[in-house]
């Protein structure tokens, strides 16, 4: 199938079938952040591996969306291209696994890809679902035209939203956005204390905290426990 790396990497077929043992491949893929992603290509394999069928004027508008989610105007360094690689991958993973829906896998890979379009990284915490809405507002336009019936852009936008981390969302029988949250928490906690003390770091300095970058990733872990995971193929990629 699709190397989703590069030449010398296994696809999404090999990693989904020997999952969670697979995980330090993935790890690998995750945790480095020297080389910029390919957003394009590995959107696309994902969703050839999920057996999607791509059309030009889909690959016309994802390559005009990864461009976008490429862009780091306020020069983070966790909420970067490489955040967005790891949550496109790992909701592809999950994605295969729990056999989604045809339109469900575009969304799940679209959603992964968008979620966190022109993060101000130092966001404004008094302000709830700030970030969220900046997304919201990047993409009203892009997405709503090239992508989504309005029910169904109504839907990313309720997801988006409930990727604001510090409330516990109100959460439906909508597969895609429990893949979504989950995800979007376990790239930070899945590969174990040691990777997630380096992904704190990243955010101790996008953030400009003067927090240690332990007590950083403690609260985070704190807050995972409170909020919930809502899937048990997440909870079983902690465990094992």
């Amino acid at each position: 199938m699709y190397n989703i790396f590069n030449k010398f990497t296994p696809s999404l077929k090999y990693i989904t079938l020997r999952w969670p043992l697979s995980k330090n491949i993935v790890k690998k893929y995750v945790m480095s952040n020297y080389a910029k992603p390919d957003l394009l290509k590995l959107c696309t394999c994902c969703l050839k591996d999920l057996n999607f069928q791509l059309k030009l004027p889909l690959v016309y508008s994802l390559k005009k969306l990864t461009k976008v989610a490429n862009i780091n105007p306020t020069y983070n360094f966790y909420h970067d291209c490489h955040h967005l690689k790891s949550v496109i991958l790992i909701s592809s993973i999950f994605a295969k696994i729990l056999n989604l829906k045809n339109h469900d896998k575009l969304l799940v890979i679209l959603i992964a890809l968008i979620h966190d379009f022109n993060h101000k990284g130092r966001r404004n915490l008094k302000k709830p679902f700030y970030q969220e809405k900046q997304t919201i507002k990047v993409l009203n336009g892009k997405i709503f035209k090239y992508f989504l019936s309005f029910n169904k852009w109504n839907r990313v936008q309720r997801i988006i939203l409930n990727t604001y981390f510090l409330k516990i969302p109100e959460i439906r029988d909508d597969l895609v956005e429990k893949i979504i949250l989950d995800v979007d928490i376990l790239v930070s906690i899945m590969f174990g204390i040691e990777s997630g003390h380096i992904l704190s770091k990243r955010l101790k300095h996008e953030q400009k905290s003067l927090e240690s970058s332990i007590l950083i990733l403690r609260n985070f872990l704190n807050l995972v426990e409170t909020r919930g995971l809502h899937l048990d193929i997440s909870k079983e990629a902690c465990t094992k």
